[in-house]
């Protein structure tokens, strides 16, 4: 079963073994710690990841986390401003399904 925790669970208070090959396992979760209060995270569990989220982080942290994580595979959500290229009176329909390629198409009715 692969589980996921909420946003705000902290890897403060967990103890770690393993790794490599055999994995990453939580070996204990430390009594009142920030890690202990979510009932989701239990001794044993194996982490097959984690997410960082950057809001509200420095850029010195960021490039820090980013630093130690670079010999790792690495998976990036991000955001992109885009130009507008749509004239004004054009409507989005909907995304067309299952156009010739295989992926999502959307269609401009003017």
């Amino acid at each position: 079963m692969i589980l996921k925790t909420v946003k705000e669970v902290c890897a403060e208070g967990l103890v770690l073994t393993g790794g490599g090959k055999e994995g990453i396992f939580i070996k204990e979760v430390k009594p009142d710690s920030p890690a202990s209060k979510h009932l989701s995270m239990k001794e044993g569990d194996q982490i097959l990841s984690a997410t960082v989220y950057f809001d509200n982080v420095s850029c010195e942290d960021a490039l820090q986390i980013l630093d130690h994580a670079h010999p790792y595979k690495m998976e990036f959500c991000l955001r992109r401003k885009v130009e507008s290229t749509m004239p004004e009176d054009a409507e989005i329909i909907h995304p067309e399904v299952g156009n010739k390629e295989g992926s999502p198409e959307m269609r401009i009715q003017r």
